[in-house]
């Protein structure tokens, strides 16, 4: 994950504003991996090495914080203070070094250490982030640039993925009609949803609609899936919904409607 962080400086405040990877500074800022998954049992302690390059033409000094997050039911990231989130492990994490400095076109380790309590079981993560200091652009914009390491800490032998439809819906939109369908993620670890809805009247099928692929849904979390299929002429129709979360066995659901 990516982040671009221009700096407005006013009389007035500091505006500070986050921009995606395509934005038009690039300060070159890299690192591996991006997503880190630690089998560690309960009670013991393992350092990870994650490995930070600068592939820009400047020295860019870097900082390195460790935080908390969630993903919202739209698949928004928002972060948080490390002990947070229910299910952070960011309290058992330290690195080291905090801050450096990385030359153009070179690379650096930050060693990260993590300690499982003895009573941990699941699954629980953290993100780790690497922002440069604010470099300054014609203009009076300064910009700064954060990247993402996320990590995950799997107890061995006690991971259980399990997940439910809790609830479909469907209404007419302009142009087609819309289904949306809850998911909430009822085991201990994070997992990835592909799906379908199948829209029926009696026993024929009307229309087969394929879900995005590989929904992240966390520890606790859920999703709310948004579908638009084309537009029914008045009748009464059922939409089933079929979820693969990576477990045993499938999840659904359905939802009688009509179209008038």
């Amino acid at each position: 994950m990516r982040f671009l962080t221009p700096l407005v400086a006013s009389a007035a405040a500091l505006l500070m504003l986050l921009l995606p990877q395509s934005s038009r500074a690039d300060l070159g800022l890299d690192v591996s991996p991006a997503k880190y998954e630690v089998q560690l049992p309960a009670g013991l302690t393992q350092t990870v090495p994650l490995t930070i390059r600068n592939t820009g033409a400047d020295v860019v000094h870097v900082q390195v914080t460790i935080v908390d997050f969630n993903v919202g039911t739209n698949g928004q990231y928002a972060f948080f203070r490390p002990g947070t989130n229910k299910y952070s492990a960011a309290t058992w994490m330290s690195v080291n070094p905090r801050e450096f400095d990385l030359q153009p076109n070179t690379l650096s380790q930050v060693r990260l250490s993590l300690t499982v309590p003895a009573q941990a079981s699941g699954e629980h993560s953290a993100i780790v982030f690497f922002q440069t200091r604010p470099t300054r652009h014609q203009g009076g914009v300064s910009f700064s640039e954060r990247i993402a390491a996320k990590i995950y800490e799997l107890v061995p032998n006690t991971l259980r993925l399990a997940g439910e439809v809790d609830d479909v819906s469907s209404k007419s939109v302009s142009g087609g009609q819309r289904y949306l369908v809850g998911f909430k993620n009822t085991g201990n670890a994070h997992v990835y949803l592909n799906g379908r809805i199948e829209v029926k009247q009696g026993s024929k099928l009307v229309e087969r609609l394929e879900m995005p692929k590989q929904m992240l849904v966390e520890r606790g979390g859920a999703r709310v899936i948004d579908v638009v299929g084309e537009k029914l002429p008045p009748g009464s129709y059922t939409a089933v919904a079929l979820i693969d979360y990576g477990g045993p066995n499938l999840t659904g659901g359905e939802k009688t409607f009509t179209v008038r």
